[in-house]
């Protein structure tokens, strides 16, 4: 994903935001937990990228609708180890639900990308689009199992 500006709105330890920084040219990194900016800030730092985030304590939920970005990298919370139990995890397991936190961040920006669990429903997450729009799907493997997938919307789908 390469754009000049991306907000990850769950950025955790900081993993996908140090990805982001490396193809971006500026990341607004925002966790909940001040403990994890902490973390993020640190890793940042390690990968020498530091320079090219901003790391924000608080909610993406209260903060989405005065942000600016031209894409938006969503991993939100999937309640734990809980969705390994499911057949088909729903986006309304996830606290807030999927749909609310896409629906937030379409009003940001309508490149989106979405990090969700492998067993994510599919046809809920295509339902997400706007009519008439496309989701590009792609899921993510390690030693042949499919471990996740990401879904892609707006100008963050290949044109490939």
């Amino acid at each position: 994903m390469a754009c000049d500006t991306v907000i990850d709105g769950f950025c955790g330890a900081g993993g996908n935001a140090i990805q982001l920084a490396m193809t971006c040219h500026h990341v607004i990194a925002i966790d909940i937990d001040p403990v994890k900016i902490e973390l993020a800030k640190n890793n940042a730092a390690v990968y020498g990228v530091e320079d090219r985030i901003d790391f924000i304590v608080g909610d993406f939920m209260k903060l989405a609708p005065s942000l600016k970005a031209d894409a938006v990298f969503l991993s939100p919370p999937w309640g734990g180890p809980e969705y390994l139990r499911k057949d088909v995890y729903s986006l309304s397991n996830m606290t807030p639900p999927g749909r609310e936190i896409f629906e937030v961040a379409c009003e940001i920006s309508d490149s989106i990308a979405m990090f969700l669990p492998r067993n994510v429903d599919a046809e809920e997450v295509i339902s997400l689009a706007v009519p008439g729009a496309q989701v590009e799907i792609e899921q993510n493997f390690l030693n042949r199992r499919v471990k996740t997938v990401t879904a892609y919307f707006g100008d963050l789908i290949s044109t490939e």
